[in-house]
């Protein structure tokens, strides 16, 4: 019997305060049917899963490292990360203590394959999100307009009062002020984060504040009053902490303050995550470096080479990227390749699992459906009254909520169903038009790609499909000069971007 733990986590604006012993509850009959031993369970409340300071989650990485479990399961994935490049960093991490994510409502195959639901769907959901619940968004655009908060995170330095309006906190916004005062003196973020946290001001969740919570404190324009919500923006929608003007002048400050540091990094690496040492099997990362003619460089780099623990050379961060993106698009050239890959996908998207909620609503439509069925039958058979012509509209109207209700929960938990044809348009999309923005090369990268290794003469690229077709064996293999993919040194720049690169398919 393998030993696992449960990891469950409630954020109080997304969710009920039950929910959380509901995924518990379901995550335990999932390890009683498949042969499960709990040793632990970590939760943590009221807590969003786009922040690192999750104190019972940090304590089950730290737990993993010991091997005294092989399963971490989750109700969702969501509740592990929402973040996609946290998520695939924490759970390589665990992957390298031999700690195997899972998920109890969402049915993912073991094999390559089974990815498509966490990356390919992913994507999509991501490619195809202007096409959310309209009758959702208006009424959230409803109460933006109305000056009410639409949901999320709160701006520091305000609560919400009875009316879901935002107010002043009155500590807090001190803290605000306070900050933006030091800044326009010229005072670093280091001495205003010290600053505040020596005199007990608090982040939103009671610690310590943070350089990342600075950061939104200094560089969120709602705390001039402004309501800014998907492309609307309503002025003095609530009140400010402080002026436009002060604002403004703080903006520029830290613009020349970022024009004139040295970025020593890219947050755009697309294969974080997915790339490893094929010499040593460490991960890559991204990293930067300066030429002699003062241009800046972006490269991926063995995280033991970095320790000096590994000689394997740094690789330029475009032209790897673009060589990955070629030879993918080669292959959603074919057809039949893409039609394979949209059926994987389309078949692994029907197997996911209702979630309690949704499993709810729907017993009750049933539940209301005979009872109104039954009322319609007695007085087809001549048993008509004022009760029962009641029950029966009462019956109508709550089946009508109902179904509403079973829409929305739907979006919410599965997103748009799509079809192999939806799916089908977004490979072919993305393939087209990877050259013309930096955001199709990430969706591509992401959705397909499971792994990239990095060896001395060639580059592996492993996918997220089954190898139905020889044009989508498993394993492809880019070969390379060193001079074109691989540097020496840090600075190095090719003569061609990725021209005399080649590949060639090879099976697992």
């Amino acid at each position: 019997m393998k030993k696992a733990v449960i990891y469950a986590r409630y954020s109080s604006d997304r969710q009920r305060e039950e929910s959380i012993e509901g995924q518990i509850r379901v995550c335990e009959d999932y390890a009683r049917k498949h042969d499960l031993s709990i040793i632990h369970i970590y939760t943590d409340r009221a807590l969003t899963g786009r922040t690192d300071k999750r104190p019972q989650f940090q304590m089950m990485i730290k737990d993993a490292a010991k091997m005294n479990f092989e399963i971490v399961l989750v109700y969702k994935l969501n509740r592990f990360a929402r973040n996609r490049y946290d998520s695939a960093r924490y759970k390589h991490k665990l992957k390298t203590y031999g700690v195997k994510l899972v998920s109890a409502m969402e049915n993912i195959a073991e094999d390559a394959s089974g990815i498509l639901l966490e990356s390919v769907i992913e994507g999509m959901a991501e490619y195809y999100s202007a096409e959310l619940s309209e009758n959702v968004l208006r009424g959230m655009t409803e109460n933006v307009l109305e000056g009410k908060w639409p949901g999320g995170v709160l701006p520091y330095g305000y609560t919400l009062d009875a009316n879901h309006q935002l107010v002043l906190d009155p500590i807090r916004s001190e803290a605000v002020r306070i900050a933006y005062r030091l800044l326009l003196s010229n005072h670093s973020k280091k001495y205003i984060l010290n600053y505040l946290n020596e005199r007990h001001y608090t982040s939103v969740n009671g610690g310590k504040i943070s350089y990342s919570n600075l950061h939104s404190m200094l560089t969120n324009e709602r705390c001039t009053g402004a309501m800014i919500w998907r492309g609307i923006r309503k002025e003095n929608a609530f009140p400010a902490i402080i002026d436009k003007d002060t604002f403004d002048k703080a903006q520029i400050i830290l613009e020349r303050r970022k024009r004139n540091r040295m970025k020593s990094t890219n947050s755009d690496f697309f294969l974080t995550g997915k790339l490893f040492c094929g010499k040593c099997g460490a991960r890559m990362i991204g990293t930067s470096g300066t030429s002699k003619a003062k241009s800046t460089y972006y490269y991926y780099a063995c995280s033991k080479r970095l320790k000096k623990k590994c000689d394997t050379k740094n690789i330029r961060k475009d032209v790897l990227e673009n060589a990955v993106c070629s030879v993918t698009t080669q292959i959603l050239a074919d057809k039949r390749a893409v039609k394979a890959i949209a059926k994987q996908a389309v078949e692994i998207q029907k197997n996911k699992k209702d979630s309690p909620e949704l499993m709810a609503i729907k017993q009750q439509i049933s539940k209301d459906s005979r009872k109104l069925q039954n009322c319609q039958k007695a007085v087809e058979n001549g048993l008509e009254s004022f009760t029962i012509t009641n029950r029966i509209k009462e019956l109508e109207n709550n089946l009508i909520k109902l179904e509403k209700s079973l829409r929305r929960q739907t979006l919410l938990e599965k997103g748009p169903e799509l079809t192999e044809v939806q799916i089908t348009f977004f490979l072919e999309s993305v393939a087209k038009q990877i050259k013309n923005a930096d955001k199709y090369k990430r969706i591509l990268l992401t959705s397909l790609i499971r792994n990239v290794i990095v060896y001395d003469d060639y580059i592996e690229v492993q996918y997220n499909y089954k190898d139905e077709l020889p044009i989508l064996r498993n394993t492809v293999k880019i070969k390379s000069s060193s001079e074109n993919l691989l540097a020496e040194q840090v600075g190095f720049e090719p003569t061609e971007p990725y021209g005399s690169t080649d590949f060639e398919s090879a099976p697992l």
